[in-house]
């Protein structure tokens, strides 16, 4: 945009002093000449820098959900496939449910014998022949066997685990004859829920501006050519640098590096464009429009568009 500008200004210039000798070709003419795009595209750049923000560094954000089973066994089933979008509720895959099954009946006719000498000690207590400590007694015991029988019916139901949500597993190394196990350090598939955020890091100097419902646009490099709409849905006013570790140590601020200190913009992608498939991790730019200095916004949306029709280009020699 900016070489745009300096080519008009370049044609206005020639046509004023070169084509129609309208002002003479003076030293100090020259040096006005000279001093005009300098000091105007140092105000318009500083001027978009604050009230219509951009931002290179856009991520689309996916939830990842760690599928763990509730219980264990050899996996007999896998309908899942790496990369293969499914619904909520489809299957994953499934454990062997005979041990789990076997539990279930053993466990029913431990019921089911607690609650007959429940019914024969009461028929007793009723005659004389039986005392009430004996029937409470069973009583407790039917009632034991009754949360065993629940718990165990549950664990039968965690042998087929479902799809959380809609969304993806990704890299599904899990196989037939694999053995599952529920530990949260070894998840035995990674799902990527369809659920995304989309986040842009801005400067600090770079906000003091912008405020939530302020219009966004984003242009990513996986879609060459497209804007998306969007609106500022909140700015995270937070980041690792101001959290000190809970540590004996004191704090200490040596030449180390540190992380470039950022801030991200939460932003809200609009109704239109919500169709559109973002890949988790997919890039781009980004601009916000503040209230104030409309008149430039349109600069700030030439440049972006400018940029997002260039990723059509791929400047690589293989």
């Amino acid at each position: 945009m900016e070489a745009i500008l300096l080519g008009i200004y370049a044609t206005i210039v020639w046509l004023i002093y070169f084509k129609f000798k309208l002002l003479p070709w003076t030293t100090p003419h020259k040096v006005t000449v000279g001093v005009i795009p300098i000091v105007g595209l140092t105000t318009l750049i500083l001027l978009l820098n604050v009230f219509a923000p951009s931002s290179n560094d856009v991520r689309v954000i996916n939830y990842v959900v760690q599928i763990n089973p509730q219980v264990r066994g050899q996996v007999i089933d896998v309908p899942a496939e790496g990369n293969r979008p499914m619904k909520k509720g489809d299957v994953l895959f499934r454990i062997d449910p005979t041990p789990y099954e076997l539990q279930v009946k053993e466990i029913a006719s431990q019921l089911e014998l607690a609650r007959t000498r429940l019914r024969q000690s009461r028929d007793l207590a009723k005659s004389g022949a039986g005392n009430r400590f004996d029937v409470e007694r069973f009583e407790t015991e039917a009632a034991q066997y009754q949360a065993k029988l629940a718990n165990a019916r549950w664990e039968l139901d965690q042998t087929t685990v479902l799809a959380p949500t809609d969304g993806t597993p990704i890299n599904v190394q899990l196989r037939r004859g694999s053995y599952a196990v529920p530990l949260p350090a070894m998840p035995a598939i990674s799902f990527v829920e369809e659920e995304f955020q989309l986040v842009a890091l801005y400067h600090q100097n770079e906000l003091h501006q912008v405020k939530p419902g302020d219009e966004a646009e984003i242009a990513f490099r996986t879609l060459p050519g497209k804007i998306i709409k969007a609106t500022v849905d909140s700015i995270v006013w937070a980041q690792g640098q101001g959290q000190l570790p809970v540590s004996g140590m004191v704090p200490q601020t040596g030449i180390q590096p540190t992380p470039p200190g950022r801030f991200a913009v939460k932003l809200d992608i609009a109704e239109k464009d919500r169709d559109l498939f973002l890949a988790a991790g997919a890039r781009g730019d980004a601009a916000i429009y503040t209230e104030r200095m409309a008149p430039i916004h349109i600069i700030r949306k030439v440049i972006l568009r400018v940029g997002s029709y260039s990723n059509y280009l791929i400047p690589k020699l293989h």
